[in-house]
């Protein structure tokens, strides 16, 4: 299979974004494996589980990748938003999709882009 032009864009946007996610679970299970061994925090590997789980359901239920590449697209179509990290950039982007006000989100994005590390 042969992919050129917008395709191997849009193809490559893609496989990024399925490489996201796998990186969310990785992620996830490294905020906890190191205290596996520790009973004194149960609790705490509980409320990280919890966080987790949480946040993906708030933010992650029902959004597909490309609709996570359309708005990474439209996120970075401001120029202003450039030097914001992906990582980041895919969590202002599903606090959009989440139905974070416009307004709101405006105001954030704008701190995002004054505190870039």
């Amino acid at each position: 299979m042969v992919i050129g032009g917008a395709d191997r864009k849009d193809f490559t946007r893609s496989v990024y974004v399925i490489g996201f996610f796998d990186g969310m679970d990785l992620g996830h299970n490294f905020s906890y494996w190191n205290f596996t061994k520790d009973k004194k925090m149960n609790a705490c590997m509980l409320m990280v589980g919890e966080s987790y789980a949480d946040y993906s359901s708030k933010y992650f239920t029902n959004v597909t990748n490309g609709q996570l590449v359309d708005g990474l697209d439209s996120f970075y179509a401001d120029f202003r938003n450039r030097s914001i990290r992906v990582a980041d950039a895919v969590w202002l982007v599903v606090n959009g999709i989440a139905g974070t006000p416009q307004e709101e989100l405006d105001t954030i994005i704008e701190n995002w882009r004054r505190n870039v590390r």
